[in-house]
């Protein structure tokens, strides 16, 4: 399968959870799993909602793993946040690559992917599917009562 063809896969897959998630936890790990029908040895995506103080790892999966919580003002997490626009941090041998999403201009959350460089370059289109990964969340996640 091709990058394009496993990125339109994941695509529907990800737009298929609104179909059967029944609450907004449901719906966030929902999307992470759709993730992980994919992913391989190497490879890992987790997304993580905001709190008073902290941002609050709520699904992942994957090879990789990661922390649990991170306090505002420390970490990649938070300079996402104030880029407010996708970024990526070279790790050596692989890119970490995070996607804020919003409800209006508040910041809700950030979609994080762990790629290996020797295996996936990241590209234009990629920019692009998780655009609308996030597009999607953003216009779907307050359909649940939770």
């Amino acid at each position: 399968m091709d990058k394009s063809d496993l990125l339109d896969e994941i695509r529907l897959e990800v737009g298929l959870v609104t179909e059967y998630a029944n609450s907004q936890s449901e719906f966030y790990h929902g999307i992470i799993e759709a993730f992980g029908k994919y992913i391989i040895e190497g490879y890992s995506v987790g997304i993580y909602l905001t709190d008073d103080i902290s941002f609050q790892l709520v699904s992942s999966v994957g090879s990789i793993s990661y922390e649990t919580k991170e306090f505002f003002g420390h970490g990649h997490l938070s300079l996402c946040a104030i880029k407010g626009h996708i970024s990526t941090i070279d790790l050596g041998y692989s890119i970490r690559l995070f996607a804020p999403f919003y409800e209006n201009h508040h910041l809700i959350g950030i979609l994080v992917f762990h790629l290996p460089k020797m295996k996936y370059q990241i590209t234009e289109e990629d920019l692009i599917f998780v655009q609308e990964i996030c597009r999607h969340i953003e216009l779907n996640q307050n359909q649940y009562s939770n």
